[in-house]
């Protein structure tokens, strides 16, 4: 082990809603670095990103004081476990796991990470550590509510082809979403502000509709026409939009809502016909999880994990085939990125940065080592 550092710097929640701050915690000592689990990986990190629950983590109940901060970050593989076959040393990769929450001696916002190999994926060989930490969450968030509706894989032949409509194009989930359901070959209708549907329908949307729009609901069904909607993302889920999802849903199949976020008991039951389930991206690292402060709690699902494993270590690759930094592939582009200054020690400017919504369409990543 003498590879790997005794000590490694690591962000930690605070009590009380304080935020996080820079602390050395041990490492090459760790049990589960000593005896790495046979699915996990240890990356060395060389950039990371920034998610919502990372800054509601640091500000509000959300977090764990004591925990270490942070789901997402890319990096150098440095130890793989003897069941990883996807990736190998000395790979570049990037991969998400569960900060800020219970663990206390590993998280993404550190110098080393440990990932569940299933949701972690190697970069192709022009992506920059930057561009690969955009990936991680929203990605696999876009990949398990895909999965969750039953549609087909994409870049797979789909003959039937069905309309999906995405609250919230703009959100990082929905701007991952968007692609993959054009590439699995769907019709894509999305919610966003004006400004951005054209760049939507370079995503792959067919058709965009304005949030704000009082006859949103309306106005979507008649574009559907007879060819109704059966499939939905609500990326939002707030100020009334998961009830506007219901709504679009076909008249006569029902369908089948994807919500990122838990919703009242009325606006789950709101149509009998229409199933809405809440999805956490975290099911995908194949651990039960508790979150107190929601009350949320989800056992083991090992389809999730499996689910993602094909992903990242078969469709991936194929999205991502001939990756030119800057420009994205064929079949696939990021978020405008927003490269912050300052490493670890400046990642709570970050982090107060997304909690005062001083952001846009754009994903907030640092640079570390």
């Amino acid at each position: 082990m003498s590879s790997l550092p005794e000590s490694i710097k690591a962000l930690q929640i605070q009590p009380e809603h304080r935020g996080v701050k820079i602390v050395q915690i041990p490492f090459a000592s760790q049990d589960l670095v000593k005896h790495l689990p046979d699915d996990q990986v240890i990356i060395r990190v060389r950039a990371v990103g920034l998610n919502p629950p990372d800054w509601q983590q640091a500000f509000s109940d959300w977090g764990t004081p004591g925990t270490i901060a942070g789901g997402d970050s890319a990096g150098d593989v440095v130890k793989v476990g003897s069941a990883v076959k996807h990736l190998k040393v000395g790979d570049r990769a990037a991969g998400l796991t569960l900060g800020g929450s219970y663990q206390t001696e590993n998280g993404a916002f550190a110098e080393y990470v440990r990932f569940v190999a299933a949701v972690c994926f190697k970069l192709p060989e022009s992506m920059t550590y930057e561009e690969a930490v955009s990936f991680p969450t929203p990605h696999l968030t876009a990949v398990l509510s895909l999965f969750r509706l039953n549609i087909p894989k994409p870049l797979s032949p789909n003959p039937k082809r069905e309309t999906i409509f995405i609250w919230g194009g703009s959100t990082a989930v929905g701007h991952h979403a968007v692609q993959l359901a054009a590439l699995a070959g769907l019709r894509v209708f999305v919610t966003a502000s004006p400004a951005v549907h054209e760049d939507l329908k370079a995503l792959g949307a067919e058709a965009c509709f304005d949030y704000k729009d009082t006859d949103v609901v309306k106005k979507v069904l008649a574009a559907a026409g007879e060819e109704d909607i059966i499939y939905g993302l609500d990326a939002v889920c707030e100020k009334g939009s998961t009830d506007n999802c219901i709504d679009v849903l076909s008249p006569s199949r029902g369908g089948h809502l994807i919500v990122v976020l838990p919703v009242e008991p009325e606006t789950e039951k709101r149509r009998k016909d229409v199933k809405v389930e809440f999805i956490l991206v975290h099911t995908q690292i194949g651990f039960p999880i508790e979150l107190g402060y929601s009350n949320i709690s989800i056992p083991v699902l090992h389809e999730d994990k499996n689910g993602a494993l094909e992903h990242v270590s078969v469709i991936l690759p194929h999205i991502l085939e001939n990756w030119k930094a800057g420009h994205g592939s064929p079949n696939f582009k990021t978020q405008r990125l927003r490269h912050l200054e300052g490493g670890l020690e400046r990642i709570q400017e970050g982090l107060e940065i997304m909690r005062d919504g001083k952001y846009g369409r754009e994903k907030l990543v640092y640079t570390i080592a």
